[in-house]
């Protein structure tokens, strides 16, 4: 039987190009490398086929690694506008298994791995400010999208202080120390599902209200009947409904906080979509 899906409460010529709702041409992906505390670091690049003047996204992997899932998202959105990074902070190695992943995420420097997902920003800037010719005083804003371990440490990387202008959450480790939660200065979006056995419901909702009491600008979504990895459509886990509507949640909030007003180059094929819309006639939980 079909779950019927809720939400809780809670002088350079360019074109000008903007997020956008519908998918536009895209480069083909290709391993970039910059630099992360005197070390190489390889991640993988996903950008609109169109020069423009993009923001972008540091997309931070789960604890499978730097696969081509994770790399499918970084294309998603460069469709949308996007300059899309993603770090491998495995350092070429992928979870296999989820022993092995496990095996991974326990390895891997909380500190080091921030350190890596802000050096992408900069990056991004850098090679934005190489390419472009924005007006005096603008520059790329860069937010931050990480799911699982990402989902944290796009949490971690905003605490610390990055230098990003927006952060989403999905189902990663919280914050349930308001005093934990006074470093944040970005947009937070945070998305979980109500059935994830790793982070309880009444983590999530103490996180929701330490973040109100701390008076953090942040949204926090709770998609009833899903748990763990609902996005990852890879996985057993994947509930279609809550990944295409958390997915335009996530577009509407990068548009906003990335200070893109609605609009977008020509549409065109790119080489991968946003999880497809519902079938017709199941519930949408917005209407």
């Amino acid at each position: 039987m079909r779950r019927s899906l809720r939400l809780f409460a809670a002088p350079v010529v360019m074109a000008v190009a903007l997020p956008s709702a519908v998918a536009v041409p895209i480069q083909e992906g290709k391993m970039v490398t910059f630099e992360a505390r005197s070390e190489k670091v390889q991640a993988y690049l996903a950008r609109p086929a169109v020069a423009g003047f993009y923001p972008g996204v540091v997309v931070i992997h789960e604890w499978w690694g730097l696969n081509d899932q994770i790399k499918g998202v970084a294309e998603r959105l460069a469709e949308q506008g996007y300059v899309a990074i993603v770090p491998d902070l495995y350092r070429g190695k992928l979870g296999t298994d989820a022993g092995f992943a496990h095996e991974l995420m326990r390895g891997l420097n909380e500190n080091w791995a921030v350190d890596v997902i802000g050096a992408a920003a900069d990056w991004l800037r850098s090679m934005d400010a190489q390419e472009t010719r924005r007006r005096k005083g603008e520059r790329m804003a860069v937010a931050t999208l990480g799911f699982c371990m990402g989902g944290r440490l796009s949490l971690a990387t905003a605490l610390k202080g990055k230098d990003i202008q927006a952060a989403v959450m999905y189902y990663g480790s919280v914050e349930t120390d308001k005093e934990a939660l006074r470093p944040l200065q970005a947009p937070l979006l945070g998305i979980f599902g109500d059935e994830d056995h790793g982070i309880p419901l009444d983590q999530i909702k103490s996180f929701e209200a330490a973040l109100k009491e701390a008076g953090k600008d942040a949204s926090i979504r709770i998609y009833r009947g899903v748990g763990h990895a609902f996005f990852n459509e890879s996985r057993p886990s994947y509930e279609r409904e809550a990944a295409h509507d958390s997915w335009q949640v996530t577009e509407a909030f990068l548009r906003e906080k990335l200070s893109a007003p609605s609009g977008a180059p020509p549409a065109g094929q790119g080489k991968r979509t946003a999880p497809p819309p519902p079938p017709e006639g199941d519930e949408n939980p917005n209407n």
